[in-house]
């Protein structure tokens, strides 16, 4: 009767676990360029190529990269200033610029050691004995560079900050959506939740003038998805196309105008 006992309180502890453990889900962002943006999605990127540049996205990740690759394409050094280069979402502008500083510190030990001289008739010999050391350190303080040279026909990439890493509730959206079946809300960019873009500021050669980029997106569809489904099986291809080794997991919904926000329930 007492095993019985013990037995119930522990099926009973496992089942009061299993009702507090939390089960991990993924809010998945799309994402479209705004009316009248020169950016654009082909052959899996999404770039804006200009006379002078190509600024190249790829927001897949967690939280969302609003970070940008920057091509140079002309035979001079483009200089970008991160003062006047911001990331803007829903008009917040923030500066890619922050005027950080940095402290390294170098550490080194020098030991000097002493002889002892032994006599042994006409021979002469020598006993190390304890001898003593000395440490230094140098601190190096560097500060954040404001402009930043990219070299003809070299790329740079910027990254500072992350689109949204908070899961949105939507009304009438299930959060806790069964594995064969996600749930969200499409918006236009009217009503939409989020837009948000990066303003580019550079000069081709250190005395041209100041050229802007100006690249705006907004959110057009947020869907929940259970966790057990945002993987999928799949064989890795090489480089021309043929599937080769054993299967691995990859994310679904994974293109560069998507990201995503992980979430428990």
């Amino acid at each position: 009767m007492k095993r019985l006992t013990i037995l119930v309180v522990i099926a009973a502890m496992a089942v009061a676990v299993a009702a507090c453990s939390k089960k991990t889900y993924y809010q998945v962002y799309q994402t479209k360029p705004t009316a009248g943006s020169t950016v654009e999605l082909a052959d899996g990127k999404m770039v804006h190529e200009g006379t002078n540049c190509i600024v190249r996205y790829n927001f897949f990740a967690q939280d969302g990269d609003a970070g940008f690759w920057f091509t140079n394409l002309t035979d001079s050094v483009i200089y970008v200033d991160l003062a006047e280069t911001f990331f803007v979402i829903n008009g917040n502008a923030n500066e890619y610029y922050q005027a950080r500083e940095w402290t390294t510190t170098k550490s080194s030990t020098i030991s000097v050691s002493k002889q002892e001289r032994k006599s042994k008739g006409k021979k002469k010999s020598y006993d190390n004995v304890e001898g003593s050391s000395q440490t230094s350190t140098k601190a190096s303080t560097f500060g954040e560079r404001r402009i930043i040279a990219i070299p003809p026909h070299a790329t740079k990439y910027f990254s500072e900050f992350q689109i949204n890493s908070t899961d949105m509730e939507m009304c009438g959206v299930k959060d806790t959506p069964k594995r064969s079946k996600p749930e969200g809300n499409s918006f236009t960019e009217e009503n939409t939740p989020f837009t948000f873009g990066n303003f580019i500021t550079y000069t081709v050669g250190c005395k041209g003038k100041k050229v802007h980029v100006n690249d705006n997106f907004y959110v057009s569809e947020v869907i929940n998805v259970n966790g057990e489904a945002m993987f999928e099986s799949v064989r890795l291809k090489d480089a021309c196309g043929r599937e080769k080794g054993d299967r691995v997991q990859k994310m679904r919904y994974s293109t560069p105008d998507r990201f995503y926000v992980i979430y428990k329930r």
